[in-house]
């Protein structure tokens, strides 16, 4: 078979087009440290990998008959699904983790917040009574 009839060209500009925008985009992203590298890492891994694909059509040959599509531009499609997932996938792990953190420093901050109540409790009571903010 034809490597020009493996996948449209219309459909491997568009794909390609989209996936460097995406690429540039994280990059932009790290760059202006609104995404940290370690975060950046599976996003630059997958459009890296859907991108060698696209640009290889016997490799997406390859890969459609592996998962048995026939058509290459329908394996594309479900490789573009689980690009989406596996980077779904990788967010909630990381918002999963920012979610404990911030439970325990909160459990923490909760903790730190009445031992200071008892201290300025017990430096009051030997003022007589008086806070350190109210003594003359």
């Amino acid at each position: 078979m034809d490597p020009a009839h493996l996948l449209p060209r219309q459909l491997q500009l568009f794909a390609v087009g989209t996936l460097l925008a995406m690429l540039g985009w994280v990059l932009w992203l790290v760059r202006s440290r609104r995404l940290n590298l370690r975060d950046s890492l599976i996003w630059v891994l997958l459009t890296g990998g859907a991108l060698a694909l696209v640009l290889i059509p016997r490799a997406l040959v390859a890969v459609a008959h592996l998962v048995g599509a026939e058509v290459p531009a329908n394996a594309l499609f479900a490789l573009g699904f689980v690009y989406v997932l596996l980077n779904l996938l990788s967010s909630t792990i990381a918002i999963s983790g920012n979610a404990e953190r911030l439970r325990r420093i909160t459990q923490e901050c909760a903790l730190l917040r009445g031992e200071l109540d008892e201290l300025r409790a017990r430096v009051g009571d030997g003022a007589g009574g008086a806070s350190p903010d109210q003594r003359p």
